[in-house]
C-alpha cells in the first residue's frame, strides 16, 4: 500500500463516514452540558430583549422640545414594570435594564440630571430617542441563534439559558480506547529499571482526549511478546466491541516486535492506509472496522515516539474525532507566523515541527522547539504551536513565514 499524505489520510475518512450514520442524539439539561457538542439549531423562543429597555440608571420621559424639567411620578426597578401614563412635563426613574414604559421614547442618563426630590432638571440637550434599547435589537422569535455543531462552552451556555432552554439536544459522546504496547513500558511509579521507560504515551492521549472534551475513554496496555499474541488479540477484540473510536500508540512499524497490524486485521479492521507522507510519524495506521450491526470502529495506530504520536494525535485523530462528534468546525485553526530561529533540516517529506508562539514587540513569532526528532519528549510541555515544513525545502531562516496549528490557547 503506498503511502498518503496527511491530507489524503482525512479525505479517505471523510469518504468512509459521508456512508455512515452520525452519532445519535440525547437532550441533557444544560447544566450537564460544558463541552458537548449541540444537536440541532437553538432558536429564539421570544425577541431578545423581550421589551424596550434601559441601558443606564437615570430617568425616561416622553420627549418634548425645549423642556429640560420633568415632574418625577414613579420608580421602574429591574424586573418590575410601570403601567400608568406617563404625561408630557413627566418623568420616571428607570434602573438598568428595566422595561421602558409605552409613553417614554427617551431616556435620559442619571448623571446628567439634578434631582430635588420632586424635579429633574436635565443640563444639555436632550436628543429625542436617546438610550433606548430596542425589543428584538439580538434576535428575534424564531431566528437560528446558536447552529448545530456549536460545542457548549459558558458562553454559548449562557446564551441558551437566556433563550430559555433548560434542555439541550447533543450528540451522544464517543467511547474512546486507548491502546499503549510494548514491553519496554511501565507504569509510573515503578522503579525504572534497564531498558524500561515509563508510560508517557498514556498520560499524554487520554489527557489530550479530555482537553478536547472526549472524557469516555477505556485503557489498556498491549504486551508485544509474541507469545501472548493470541492472549492479546482476544482481549482487543473483546474492549473493541464498546468502542466507537481506538487510539493506539506504538507498534505499527515494520520491527519485529511491531504487533498492532496484525491485531488490527485480527479484529476486523479493514486498512485505509499504514504510512503517512510526513515527518515524524510516518508509520501511522488508519483502519476500520464494520459490524453486521451497521455499527462500525475507526481505528489509529500512531506511532510510539511521543512527538510523533502527539503530532498525529493533532494531523490525524482530532479532526476525525471531531467530525464524528458533529462538530461544525473540524479542523485546528490555523495562522502564518515568522519564524523566531531558523531552521535547516532534510524535509523528504512535509515536516511538522512543535514549538511556542510567543510575543514581541513586532507581533507574534514562532519559536521551534530546539529538538524535534520523533523520540523527543520534553518539549511537549511547553509547545502551543505545530509548524508545517514543506516537503523538499531545507532550510528556514530567521522572519520566513510559516503555517502554524494553534494546540493550545494558553501557555
Amino acid at each position: 500500500m503506498d503511502a498518503i499524505t496527511v491530507e489524503a489520510s482525512q479525505q479517505q475518512w471523510h469518504t468512509e463516514l459521508v456512508k455512515r450514520a452520525k452519532q445519535s442524539v440525547e437532550a441533557i439539561p444544560l447544566s450537564q452540558a460544558l463541552g458537548r457538542v449541540l444537536a440541532e439549531d437553538l432558536t429564539a423562543q421570544s425577541d431578545m430583549p423581550p421589551f424596550r429597555k434601559s441601558p443606564y440608571d437615570g430617568f425616561v420621559i416622553p420627549y418634548q422640545s425645549q423642556v429640560n424639567r420633568f415632574k418625577v411620578i414613579g420608580l421602574i426597578g429591574a424586573g418590575e414594570v410601570f403601567d400608568g401614563p406617563v404625561a408630557q412635563g413627566e418623568a420616571v426613574r428607570i434602573m438598568t435594564g428595566a422595561p421602558i414604559p409605552d409613553d417614554c421614547d427617551t431616556m435620559i442618563m442619571q448623571e446628567r440630571c439634578d434631582f430635588d426630590g420632586e424635579y429633574i432638571t436635565v443640563r444639555g440637550e436632550i436628543k429625542q430617542g436617546d438610550n433606548i434599547v430596542p425589543q428584538g435589537e439580538e434576535c428575534s422569535t424564531g431566528e437560528v441563534v446558536i447552529k448545530a455543531g456549536t460545542v457548549l462552552d459558558s458562553g454559548v451556555i449562557a446564551v441558551a439559558v437566556g433563550l430559555g432552554y433548560a434542555t439541550v439536544p447533543v450528540y451522544t459522546t464517543l467511547k474512546i480506547l486507548v491502546l499503549t504496547s510494548g514491553r519496554e513500558i511501565i507504569p509510573v511509579g515503578e522503579p525504572l529499571t534497564a531498558g524500561k521507560i515509563y508510560n508517557s504515551n498514556l498520560f499524554m492521549l487520554t489527557n489530550l482526549l479530555a482537553e478536547h472534551g472526549f472524557q469516555d475513554i477505556m485503557t489498556y496496555h498491549v504486551s508485544d511478546a509474541p507469545e501472548l499474541l493470541d492472549r492479546e488479540i482476544a482481549k482487543v477484540q473483546e474492549l473493541s466491541q464498546q468502542a466507537d473510536i481506538i487510539i493506539s500508540t506504538g507498534g505499527v512499524s515494520v520491527g519485529l516486535f511491531d504487533s498492532m497490524p496484525a491485531i488490527y486485521k485480527a479484529i476486523g479492521a479493514h486498512t485505509l492506509y499504514n504510512r503517512v507522507l510526513m515527518r515524524p510519524g510516518a508509520a501511522s495506521y488508519g483502519g476500520l472496522i464494520t459490524r453486521k450491526s451497521g455499527e462500525y470502529t475507526l481505528c489509529f495506530g500512531l506511532s510510539g515516539n511521543p512527538t510523533a504520536a502527539y503530532n498525529g494525535f493533532h494531523l490525524l485523530v482530532l479532526p476525525i474525532l471531531r467530525f464524528c462528534q458533529g462538530y461544525a468546525n473540524t479542523e485546528l485553526m490555523s495562522v502564518t507566523l515568522p519564524l523566531g530561529a531558523a531552521i535547516h533540516k532534510k524535509n523528504p517529506f512535509d515536516r511538522y515541527v512543535q514549538g511556542v508562539i510567543t510575543y514581541t514587540a513586532q507581533g507574534a513569532v514562532f519559536i521551534p522547539n530546539r529538538v524535534f526528532t520523533s523520540s523527543a519528549l520534553l518539549g511537549l510541555a511547553q509547545a502551543n504551536g505545530l509548524a508545517k515544513l514543506e516537503q523538499g525545502k531545507h532550510s528556514y531562516e530567521i522572519g520566513d513565514r510559516i503555517p502554524v496549528l494553534l494546540l493550545k490557547n494558553h501557555n
